[in-house]
Formats: structure tokens, C-alpha cells, sequence
């Protein structure tokens, strides 16, 4: 790589889903269990179409699931090079979206969207530069939102004060 391309930051922010696949098939297997016996015990007790309820139930955990692993393929690249930050979001669908700011310009901050009431406490990462801005990092925790601020705040200015020799 030539010093023209230097790469000064650059980070993939993936959702993070707690359950693995194997614990998934555990959780709904044990789900199914349960409904099965408890389905099975009403249908005993002549509530037969209440077993048919838990069978339901089942079905919409297991879809829940699906829809909520679905949305984990989101990812975001936040890159910085010379001469650009790039900030791309991509959606569960593939659906890209990309900001460019001028690192010389940029101002990389934490605050608060408008569409979330401000006594939550959260802050978001915000990139503005000329009017224009975008809250990326949203689904990282307070607390990785922050080392994420600072660590691309400190390559920011290792980038403006980078003098080739």
C-alpha cells in the first residue's frame, strides 16, 4: 500500500446477538417440551382447545427469533483514509447507505438523536460536517459507543497531523 491510501482507522460493527444457534435449538426445544406437556395436560383435562394455544405460542417465539437473527446480518463500516471518513451502513436487507465527510472538517461527537427523549441518559456517535450528519454505532452498548468515539477521535487527529517526510 502506497502512503497516497493509508488507512488510519477502520472498524465493522456487527449487532450483537447474545443466543448462539446451538443455544437457540436448545431454548426452542425446551420451549416445545414445555408447550407439549402443558398442551397435553389441558387436552387430559377436556381444555382440548387450549393445547392447540401452545402450539401457537411456539410458532411465534420461533418467528421472533428468526425476524431478531434476521436483522444481526446489519452491519456498519466506519473507515477512515488521507482524504475521507466513510461511514457505511448496511441493512438486514443488503440496502447500503454511505456518508463521506473531509476528516480536515469532521467533527465526531456524542449526542443525542432527536427522535429519543433525552432523559434516557444514551448518547449516540455523531459525524457532522457542512450541515450535514449521521448517528452510527447505535446498537453498540454506552460504553462502546464511547471507545469507539475516542478511538476514532485520536485517528482523526493522527490523520491532520501526519506531515510525510
Amino acid at each position: 500500500m502506497d502512503e497516497q491510501n493509508k488507512i488510519w482507522f477502520e472498524e465493522i460493527l456487527f449487532p450483537r446477538r447474545s443466543l448462539e444457534p446451538n443455544g437457540f435449538r436448545i431454548l426452542m426445544g425446551a420451549i416445545f417440551i414445555l408447550s407439549l406437556i402443558i398442551g397435553i395436560m389441558f387436552y387430559s383435562l377436556g381444555a382440548w382447545p387450549v393445547s392447540g394455544f401452545f402450539g401457537l405460542d411456539v410458532l411465534l417465539i420461533y418467528w421472533a427469533f428468526k425476524i431478531h437473527y434476521e436483522q444481526g446480518k446489519a452491519a456498519e463500516i466506519i473507515r477512515l483514509s488521507d482524504d475521507k471518513l466513510t461511514i457505511t451502513r448496511i441493512d438486514h436487507k443488503g440496502k447500503r447507505e454511505d456518508w463521506q465527510f473531509n476528516p480536515y472538517w469532521v467533527n465526531v461527537s456524542m449526542a443525542c438523536p432527536p427522535n429519543v427523549p433525552k432523559n434516557i441518559g444514551e448518547t449516540f456517535i455523531q459525524a457532522r460536517s457542512h450541515g450535514k450528519g449521521t448517528f452510527f454505532g447505535t446498537f453498540l452498548t454506552q460504553e462502546k459507543r464511547e471507545e469507539l468515539m475516542h478511538s476514532l477521535k485520536q485517528a482523526i487527529v493522527d490523520c491532520k497531523n501526519y506531515r510525510p517526510v
